[in-house]
């Protein structure tokens, strides 16, 4: 039995309001005895002893929503390159989106996905894999998919990725059979028609720039519709990286109805407007768009008061190439898995939100709204463990990304919390100083 004694730590665990010196003691990779004190206990026989200087230990981050480009586009992403930048970032398990090719609509397909890091040579096989399943036939929005085969596969919910399910009909059934299985729908809430040929939030700096708006409604539109739907058919919904202060103001009136609603953003919504659009920067082209300062605002408001559950990565990693172009014809998305953390620290450093709160977002909360248990620092649970140095200064540069994509939003941002070491089932599987495993 392999015995791990974590000493002079912080110890930071939004699901108990942590937050004190203590120790950790670690058995057979699982949590055994968390002993909350600022007087160091004497060793446990046979333990290795980590002495973690005062720094915070917190339960490793889950990130739910990663596109994994396996197997189809490795030009973008390996699961190596996966790996690596997911624990470089504290990150000790992901959520799949199934929009690979082929699609994740076959229950054998989605199995794969999760075992997609089972190459990696240790300790990077370690890291956790689910993935939802898609929620129509092709992500076409058209024909469901076998939600009941895709769950039975360890579908963990179902989506239909990057793209909003359009057919009102087609949302009921998928909302009513997954109500069934007891698994959430995941949205992606833009209305098609609206955003179709858009380059950018439409408003001021769009008509200045010249370039096509999508409006904050077709965010508001999807969520209506789908939150008339779930009052008739009951169920779980989730809706993924809310963007716009109308969207937000709809999940806040259903959670206050009572209704099963879950909501994530990810840090460019919260930290960023659609100012950062001036220069035509193809790293700014995301999706859904960078919206404006007033929305951003209200995103960073539903994040402290809860109204917006959980913070996501939102990794859509694409090569140099597909970002080299004009702005409208850039390829949407980012790498975020290795800034993820310091990203959300900075609401907690600005003193927009308490540090707990920013923890939970992206350790507890995507747990909890994925059934995946975890996320906490308690006995008996596994020991997926991030040790962190909360104020320790860094600038980001994607040049130096574990991950093949070095394009993100951020580019330059100063930000302040520094992953030191990364700890799945008790193994360690990053260490900054040591570098990266694998």
């Amino acid at each position: 039995m392999t015995k791990i004694h974590f000493t002079n730590c912080r110890l930071l665990d939004p699901a108990s309001s942590t937050d004190s010196m203590g120790e950790v003691l670690v058995e057979n990779g699982r949590i055994s005895r968390i002993t909350t004190t600022a007087t160091p206990s004497k060793p446990a026989a046979d333990a290795k002893l980590i002495d973690c200087g005062g720094h915070a230990l917190m339960p490793s981050i889950t990130d739910m929503r990663v596109q994994t480009r396996h197997p189809d586009a490795h030009y973008k992403e390996t699961p190596m390159s996966l790996a690596q930048a997911a624990v470089a970032g504290g990150i000790s398990r992901i959520v799949a989106l199934p929009n690979s090719e082929p699609v994740l609509d076959d229950p054998e397909l989605l199995k794969s996905q999760c075992r997609l890091h089972a190459d990696c040579p240790p300790p990077l096989s370690g890291l956790k894999v689910h993935a939802y399943g898609a929620a129509t036939q092709g992500l076409m929005g058209q024909g469901m998919a076998e939600l009941g085969l895709l769950a039975d596969a360890g579908a963990v919910g179902f989506t239909d990725a990057c793209r909003s399910i359009a057919d009102s009909l087609v949302m009921r059934r998928v909302l009513s059979y997954a109500s069934m299985l007891g698994k959430p729908v995941v949205q992606h809430a833009e209305d098609a028609a609206l955003t179709a040929m858009g380059e950018m939030n439409e408003g001021e700096v769009s008509t200045r720039l010249g370039l096509r708006g999508i409006p904050a409604v077709a965010e508001e539109i999807i969520i209506a519709r789908d939150l008339a739907l779930l009052r008739v058919t009951g169920g779980r919904y989730h809706v993924a990286h809310v963007a716009t202060a109308q969207g937000l103001a709809l999940i806040r009136q259903a959670k206050a109805e009572g209704l099963h609603v879950t909501a994530d953003t990810a840090p460019p919504y919260f930290l960023l407007n659609d100012l950062a659009v001036a220069d035509y920067d193809p790293r700014y082209h995301l999706t859904p768009p960078l919206r404006s300062e007033a929305d951003r605002q209200a995103i960073l408001a539903g994040l402290v008061d809860g109204s917006i559950d959980a913070i996501a990565s939102d990794h859509s990693p694409q090569d140099k190439d597909s970002k080299a172009l004009p702005f409208g014809q850039a390829a949407a998305g980012y790498s975020g898995l290795e800034t993820l953390l310091a990203l959300t620290l900075m609401a907690y450093h600005n003193g927009a939100m308490p540090l707990l709160r920013a923890i939970d977002a992206i350790s507890h909360a995507p747990a909890r709204c994925l059934d995946l248990g975890g996320g906490r620092l308690a006995a008996g649970e596994a020991a997926d463990m991030v040790l962190v140095d909360i104020d320790q200064a860094w600038q980001i540069r994607g040049q130096g990304f574990q991950s093949l994509s070095s394009s993100t939003p951020f580019e330059g941002m100063p930000v302040q919390g520094r992953v030191l070491a990364t700890w799945i089932d008790g193994v360690e599987v990053y260490n900054y100083n040591g570098g990266k495993h694998g």
